[in-house]
């Protein structure tokens, strides 16, 4: 098969790729399971595990497959792999304990939103931000914020390439309605989310950027409707977003 940008793909990596993910979604499951998911068969899902698992990116605990420590190394690697991800740890947590909402970094990989980093204490997190997840940017305050410190021709780039999928009845779809929103964030100095990816969460973010001008990635504070809204209070907690990411990229400029 062919990608839309010319290169060729394998149908036997894409497989295994799903694998993994299915495997994920799941935390743990049966191969017929993962069958059943995928519609194939249980054999083309057998001989995947076995590679998978001989790579150590999948392990087997009686009949249940579950993801294997290669992928944590892997993992790791992106996360460490630039000094200002590293340094961004130290900063999400100090977010946390700043404002007591769950914090994360996420940086712009391939058109989506990735997260390197998050703090929540003890709360429990929210399913869709857990480490590595990719979301769309267009929907996303993290994403947005880091959207509005593009250039145009960038952002062009990953609308065409990933669309602006309506994920609630408050999702922007409309291109120029976008750029009017990235104009004004720029203005302000912060993004807001307003149930646009998920209809019970509200989020503020603010991109950072490098002594160069470029953004290396962006800080957002989630949570309920009521623990981000009303008077004033949106503006507070972008405060004080807005001090720690100042903060983060005076140190990334020293080190």
């Amino acid at each position: 098969m062919v990608h839309e940008k010319g290169s060729k793909t394998l149908q036997t990596t894409a497989t295994s790729i799903d694998i993994l993910n299915v495997l994920e979604e799941t935390n743990g499951a049966r191969v017929t399971e993962i069958a059943d998911r995928m519609e194939t068969s249980k054999s083309t899902v057998h001989g995947h595990l076995a590679t998978l698992a001989s790579k150590h990116f999948v392990i087997q605990r009686g009949d249940f497959y579950y993801l294997g420590p290669e992928l944590l190394r892997l993992g790791n690697q992106v996360r460490t792999r630039k000094e200002g991800f590293v340094l961004a740890r130290e900063f999400t947590e100090r977010l946390y304990d700043e404002v007591g909402l769950r914090s994360i970094f996420a940086v712009e990989m391939g058109g989506k939103a990735v997260f390197i980093h998050t703090a929540s204490g003890k709360k429990t997190g929210w399913t869709h931000e857990r480490l590595g997840n990719r979301l769309h940017l267009h929907n996303t305050a993290v994403g947005k914020a880091i959207l509005s410190e593009m250039p145009k021709s960038r952002v062009e780039q990953v609308l065409d390439e990933w669309g602006m999928p309506a994920e609630t009845e408050n999702t922007i779809t409309d291109r120029e309605a976008l750029f009017d929103e990235l104009s004004e964030i720029r203005e302000r100095g912060y993004a807001v989310n307003g149930a646009e990816n998920f209809r019970e969460l509200h989020a503020i973010g603010v991109a950072a950027t490098q002594q160069s001008g470029n953004v290396i990635g962006g800080f957002s504070v989630t949570g309920s409707e009521h623990s981000l809204t009303g008077s004033g209070r949106p503006e507070r907690l972008a405060d004080k977003v807005t001090k720690i990411v100042n903060e983060y990229e005076l140190e990334l400029a020293l080190a």
